[in-house]
């Protein structure tokens, strides 16, 4: 299925992990999609296209690897266009620190201590 901007779609079972892995970086920053394509200079479209099971060319993945703070081999492996193998390391699934939400870490750190809290308070 050709495109102008060399996209093509992919019916693996990448698509939903590829999907899933930009939803979650969007949700751990608290961005929406014109949020996203305002940090990217990417079109609201591209990103509605991954959605529904295109996946980014090289020039788009290094502009979303950029925009999301991750490494670009880590995009194109959840993109489908290389094997962890091919990217030759394993690929990080989380988000850096840096890029998450102060609010999100605050309640991570907040359940981790009551269940420290619980498991202390139960020996």
């Amino acid at each position: 299925m050709p495109q102008a901007d060399a996209e093509e779609a992919a019916g693996t079972a990448t698509d939903a992990d590829f999907v899933e892995y930009l939803e979650r970086h969007l949700t751990a920053r608290g961005w929406t999609v014109h949020d996203f394509c305002e940090h990217s200079g990417l079109r609201p479209s591209v990103v509605f296209r991954w959605r529904k099971g295109y996946r980014p060319d090289i020039g788009n993945a290094r502009i979303m690897a950029r925009a999301l703070q991750v490494p670009l081999l880590e995009v194109l492996v959840k993109a489908g266009r290389l094997s962890p193998e091919e990217a030759g390391a394993e690929v990080r699934v989380e988000p850096e620190l840096a890029g998450v939400p102060t609010s999100v870490l605050l309640r991570e750190i907040t359940a981790r201590v009551e269940r420290m809290e619980a498991a202390e308070s139960a020996r």
